[in-house]
């Protein structure tokens, strides 16, 4: 999936455990409750995309800019580094 275009794809509870989502272009895909543990998004696009309820903890090179550009809740998993932004819900 490196580099992929995945804009506005249905990939709630998907399993993307150990995905290479390198430079994937996530613009508002729907990653509600999706599993990303160990799936590496270094340059991935994640602008407008929904990450409610999303396991993030492990996910690898995850970055603050990242999640700020996407849309969460109170219910996303964040690595411990990590804050939710303001705009996310709950």
């Amino acid at each position: 999936m490196r580099g992929a275009d995945l804009v506005a794809a249905g990939l709630r509870r998907a399993d993307l455990r150990g995905a290479n989502l390198r430079g994937a272009v996530l613009l508002g895909a729907d990653l509600r409750a999706a599993d990303l543990t160990l799936a590496d998004v270094t340059g991935a696009d994640l602008r407008g995309a929904d990450l409610s309820g999303a396991a993030l903890a492990e996910t690898v090179f995850l970055t603050q800019a990242q999640l700020d550009a996407a849309r969460g809740d109170a219910a996303t998993r964040l690595p411990g580094w990590a804050r939710a932004p303001s705009h996310w819900a709950g």
